[in-house]
């Protein structure tokens, strides 16, 4: 008797194709497509719904349609506004994960008879027998590697997942699908937040709080006041667009205190920074970190991992050293530590610590 998993399908080209490899390898596959948000955002759409629903149609599976709204909303959309509202960039895929598709739809999974979901990352899972540890390895395609969004992930969430498409590249997954007539295979990805809607993130926050956010001031990094700001849910570290100003000479956000609704800006060279404290660390490829530990580290998904050192700092939290300086360390996104392609960790940054 075939094994039975189910794929999380949401009506793109990598999950189809992952389902699509699935039944080749003669899994049993039920395909599951999730609804998440409301209306008007770019998630789980009316069309996604469709396409995976003709996919799975195609490939002779059965596909069921299943809500999350309520546990979305609290655990992806809420910690998305109020980690803004206080100052820090968010980054909802590597809370959504483990909370959401390697949570619940996961659950619902196992409840259908399933031991592991299937997913269309681009990532690598395996067991490493010396240890007895799942390790999560990057996707073959470096460009396309998305381990960083799961680096979050536990050791049971692990090993009830399988990404079959993690050792193919992006234009070799078109092709398959090409050449199996899949009804997506032509379809563009999706490349911004999915839930937020075309209208922006601050009137998406401003519309879910009804209210407007307060403004507040715009300072130089010595102090001294430029003007004032819309609100800081328009702004996040690094940024040169949209600041208002003219100086002479490119200006940049160099840092964001949700307390007192401040947005400092400066020069590029005010952006670099060799350390930062980083919270709540979650170790994969190894149990615990005991001390200091030479690793690369990626302080956002389209950062080059750079050689560092992490070690211990105070409870519950790591220091991270930087071999040379790293541009843009932003509060609220995720570091993720790696060994080769292995990854050790993450942790949430907090400060920049220089």
């Amino acid at each position: 008797m075939s094994e039975r998993v189910v794929v999380a399908m949401s009506g793109g080209v990598d999950s189809s194709v992952a389902a699509a490899m699935m039944k080749k390898r003669g899994f049993e596959v039920i395909g599951l497509t999730m609804q998440l948000s409301s209306a008007g955002s770019r998630c789980c759409s009316d069309q996604d719904v469709l396409d995976a629903r003709r996919v799975a149609r195609a490939l002779d599976i059965p596909h069921y349609v299943v809500s999350f709204r309520e546990v979305f909303r609290k655990n992806v959309i809420d910690y998305f506004i109020d980690e803004y509202t206080i100052g820090r960039t968010p980054n909802p895929c590597a809370v959504c994960n483990p909370a959401i598709k390697f949570g619940v739809l996961l659950d619902r999974a196992v409840q259908l008879g399933a031991r592991r979901l299937v997913t269309g990352h681009y990532a690598r899972v395996s067991r490493d027998k010396s240890t007895g540890r799942w390790v999560l390895k990057r996707g073959r395609e470096r460009r396309k590697d998305q381990s960083y969004f799961l680096a979050r992930l536990s050791q049971e969430q692990l090993g009830r997942s399988m990404f079959p498409i993690g050792n193919h590249t992006k234009s070799g997954i078109r092709e398959i699908a090409l050449k199996m007539n899949l009804p997506i295979a032509q379809k563009a990805e999706s490349q911004e937040v999915c839930f937020v809607p075309d209208s922006g993130v601050a009137r998406f926050i401003e519309n879910e709080r009804k209210r407007p956010f307060p403004p507040g001031k715009l300072l130089k990094t010595d102090g001294s006041a430029l003007g004032d700001h819309p609100g800081i849910i328009h702004y996040t570290v690094g940024q040169r667009k949209g600041l208002g100003i003219a100086l002479g000479r490119p200006m940049y956000v160099t840092a964001i205190d949700g307390r007192n609704h401040t947005v400092t800006v400066g020069d590029d060279h005010e952006l670099y920074h060799r350390s930062l404290i980083a919270a709540a660390p979650h170790w994969i490829g190894i149990p615990h970190l005991s001390g200091p530990l030479d690793i690369r580290s990626r302080i956002r998904y389209k950062h080059r991992p750079a050689l560092s050192t992490v070690e211990p700092a105070g409870k519950n939290e790591v220091l991270v050293h930087f071999r040379s300086p790293q541009r843009a360390i932003t509060p609220g996104q995720l570091v993720v530590f790696y060994q080769d392609d292995r990854v050790a960790g993450s942790a949430w940054i907090d400060r920049v610590a220089d």
